[in-house]
């Protein structure tokens, strides 16, 4: 159920970033892909690559291959739970940034108000 909603906020943060994204004239594919890739690397790889870490310590602690999955189910369960929290803060984070309007800085200032110095 968790990897379900996951995917749908990966979706939704994507597709709400591109629309922002080109709405303040940044390069929409590129920040919607690093939403995607931020939601799925802290969503997805990152709890594997965790996961294996703790299965080759429990290997390495003796730990019986049968038993494996019991001893790692536990500690999981809250990494992936982690995992979706801390993914939907970045995504939220890049999507904060991207929202931000980027100053114009090849606008100049306006020119001095004219001076009515003449009498008529």
């Amino acid at each position: 159920m968790l990897s379900i909603l996951g995917i749908v906020a990966i979706v939704v943060f994507t597709i709400q970033v591109y629309k922002t994204a080109a709405g303040t004239e940044r390069n929409a594919p590129l920040w919607a892909i690093a939403t995607a890739g931020i939601g799925i690397g802290i969503q997805f790889v990152l709890p594997v690559i965790i996961g294996l870490i703790l299965a080759i310590y429990y290997m390495s602690t003796g730990t019986p291959a049968e038993e494996l999955q019991s001893a790692v189910a536990g500690i999981a369960s809250v990494i992936g739970v982690v995992g979706m929290v801390l993914s939907i803060v970045g995504m939220w984070l890049v999507m904060k940034h991207v929202s931000n309007v980027r100053d114009d800085l090849s606008v100049t200032a306006p020119p001095p108000p004219p001076a009515f110095d003449r009498e008529i």
